[in-house]
């Protein structure tokens, strides 16, 4: 199936509203958490979130660094980010709607001193010309030293041998995900001249950081 934006932005409003619902488990939840780690936030750090949901992990960081800025395509899922961040009494967040293609459709991002940038399981939406795109793009962003993890699924081996495995990575085998393979994205990454490691938690799954020096 074909990649749609609109598509992607109704499957997690609808997961916001109860009329579907976002399965989580032990691995997706590893790399989430692996990728996180990964950033190494420290007190004077500005986060840059993309696909940051309901907002869990941006609140997160929002306890360690500076600023938080989290961004994502579902309305429905910024709203209720907005409202964990007011009970979780963090005001250091800013939630906006922007996405991989137009990250400033709302929020000029130019205008905040982004060093570290988050995406954790919203890539792989994105069919892999979109991917190389946004690398490109996010990476404007980023004020140097700085640092980009993306925790996702990526295929470290050919998925079909791992078709009885698909749900523990969360993979719909092609219906809104479109995984790609780690050498795609580490030479995504390699074009920008940067500093890459990959650290693989599943066949299907994993953590790419990459250094901007």
């Amino acid at each position: 199936m074909k990649y749609s934006q609109k598509r992607v932005a109704r499957l997690f409003d609808e997961c916001v509203t109860g009329k579907s619902v976002l399965i989580t488990n032990k691995i997706t939840t590893l790399v989430k958490q692996t990728a996180f780690d990964s950033l190494r936030l420290k007190p004077n750090d500005t986060l840059l979130d993309v696909g940051t949901g309901t907002g869990k992990w941006a609140i997160q960081a929002a306890k360690i660094c500076q600023n938080v800025i989290g961004i994502d395509i579902s309305r429905k899922s910024l709203e209720r980010a907005a409202q964990n961040a007011r009970k979780e009494k963090v005001n250091n967040i800013i939630f906006s709607f922007g996405s991989f293609e137009e990250p400033c459709k709302i929020l000029d991002l130019h205008l905040y001193p982004i060093n570290k940038i988050l995406v954790l399981y919203s890539f792989h939406h994105l069919p892999d010309e979109l991917k190389k795109e946004a690398i490109v793009t996010i990476s404007k962003f980023l004020h140097r030293p700085g640092r980009i993890v993306i925790g996702d699924m990526m295929f470290f081996d050919n998925p079909k041998k791992y078709q009885d495995r698909f749900k523990e990575v969360n993979y719909d085998g092609g219906e809104t995900d479109f995984p790609a393979y780690t050498e795609f994205l580490i030479k995504c990454f390699r074009r920008l001249l940067v500093k890459i490691k990959v650290r693989q938690i599943h066949p299907l799954a994993g953590v790419i950081t990459a250094d901007f020096i």
